[in-house]
């Protein structure tokens, strides 16, 4: 089996982290490395890590998901970013695709349904 894909989980909610981690996990190809609560800390940690995939929710402390996403994609262009947000945020995800990211899920999701955009995220 080739290498196993590398996922940082961004979200302010422990419990949120717990369970994208838990769905994450599931599948052997994926490997939680860290996690953040809030967007400074998952920009940095994006720099430290490189992470393959980053699963990043919109509302967070300090820094939003969305200026983190801003942040990360200055340095790396090439970065695979997943948007986790919320129904009522629509915005959020036109806002994200101005930005060049294609990837989103809106919350409540089906594990698997993350499963098959992380899956699509990677292809791209």
């Amino acid at each position: 089996m080739g290498k196993r894909v590398h996922v940082l989980i961004a979200d302010d909610s422990a419990f949120m982290r717990k369970l994208l981690k838990r769905i994450v996990e599931s599948r052997g190809e994926f490997e939680v490395v860290d996690e953040a609560s809030d967007g400074i800390e998952a920009y940095q940690k994006y720099l430290r890590l490189r992470p393959d995939l980053v699963l990043l929710d919109v509302n967070m402390p300090k820094l939003d998901g969305l200026s983190a996403a801003k942040k990360i994609l200055a340095s790396d262009a090439s970065a695979k970013i997943i948007i986790i947000s919320a129904l009522g945020q629509r915005w959020a995800i036109e806002t994200a695709r101005r930005m060049g990211i294609k990837h989103y899920i809106l919350k409540p999701f089906k594990p698997e349904d993350l499963i098959e955009v992380m899956e699509k995220a990677l292809k791209e």
